[in-house]
């Protein structure tokens, strides 16, 4: 039902141009999907479709943001969480609700992408109150959408003095556990985690400064759950055709792309080169797809660092360890992983 209904969304002119659901049904198709390669994306489709219908009967609108650069917020790059816009809401509460599917990046555990659970882009589904103390009702609508689409939640993680248990035990089985803690450092409080058989944490409920609720699932760990796959980048969000990194940073490359975000050598733009020459390593011959000016140009800016470090290097060694390797970076532009390739 919900497939036909996204493709007829996108592609047949007997539906309103004008009508809110057909103009969030082709927002998705083509942003949440992003992937190398075309197709319809069912369970996607239906893992969105079952949110609208679901936080429209709880009274929550649900809004898309697909900006990751912060606004008004200079500590930090990216938007990181999808709650991170949000927080003067929480400092300051109005007693409204609110629901939104965030775009994040995260690279403080960049090395770990590759490992089937952790990316540099993902998308997080929130809903909130802001001084509404009104878990249950957030409690609810989580589970409702988990029932809907088959998660298959074994127990609820709760810290003993959140007193959250009395809203999940008659749903799930309920684990006591003092580390439910959550915080981002200004804003956090207890938390309850919804966890799978084999040990997956999907979602997440806090009660910021006791007086408001924040839940956060993500949306490419939930469809990992909905196809039944071991991995998180094994989904039909991402291109198979390529390795686990390389899949990874084509998402993230391609937002990056759309927002304008470019390789150099500062913040974002370090990143961006960061993960654009990570690519190339591992795709020599690749022309980048949506990115492949980018990808030459970066390419050519590379492989010329490379040749002028390797040649100094030859000339003067490491002198017994004496230079390091933020010289490379502050006089070729050699990234610490690239070091390899000089000493070669």
């Amino acid at each position: 039902m919900e497939v036909d209904f996204f493709k007829r969304a996108l592609h047949e002119p007997s539906y309103d141009p004008e009508s809110p659901r057909r103009e969030q049904a082709g927002f998705w198709y083509h942003h949440l999907t992003i992937r190398s390669k075309g197709g319809c994306h069912v369970t996607a489709g239906r893992l969105i479709e079952t949110l609208h219908r679901r936080f429209s009967e709880n009274g929550l609108p649900l809004d898309f943001s697909t900006n990751v650069i912060p606004e008004n917020d200079p500590t930090t790059l990216f938007i990181s969480a999808g709650m991170q816009p949000l927080k003067p809401k929480f400092e300051q509460p109005d007693a409204s609700s609110y629901g939104n599917i965030q775009y994040c990046v995260r690279t403080n555990d960049i090395d770990e992408v590759g490992d089937g659970t952790h990316l540099t882009f993902f998308q997080m589904i929130g809903s909130f109150g802001f001084g509404t103390c009104d878990s249950g009702r957030h409690v609810t609508l989580w589970t409702n959408i988990v029932h809907d689409l088959g998660l298959p939640i074994s127990h609820v993680n709760v810290h003993p003095d959140s007193g959250f248990e009395r809203f999940w035990a008659d749903k799930f089985a309920v684990r006591h556990d003092p580390s439910c803690v959550w915080t981002d450092g200004t804003v956090g409080g207890f938390c309850s985690e919804l966890i799978t058989p084999r040990g997956i944490e999907v979602g997440n409920l806090v009660s910021p400064l006791e007086h408001s609720v924040d839940v956060g699932f993500g949306l490419e760990r939930m469809l990992q759950l909905v196809e039944g796959k071991a991995r998180v980048d094994q989904t039909e969000l991402f291109d198979l055709s390529i390795d686990p990194i390389s899949r990874d940073h084509f998402r993230t490359l391609s937002v990056f792309k759309e927002q304008g975000i470019v390789p150099g050598n500062k913040g974002r733009n370090y990143v961006c080169r960061r993960l654009i020459r990570r690519f190339i390593r591992l795709n020599p011959q690749s022309c980048g797809g949506p990115f492949s000016l980018g990808i030459r140009a970066e390419r050519v800016r590379m492989e010329q660092s490379i040749r002028d470090a390797r040649k100094f290097w030859r000339r003067n060694g490491d002198k017994e360890g004496t230079i390091p390797d933020s010289f490379y970076w502050d006089t070729f532009g050699i990234m610490p992983e690239e070091m390899i390739l000089v000493r070669c």
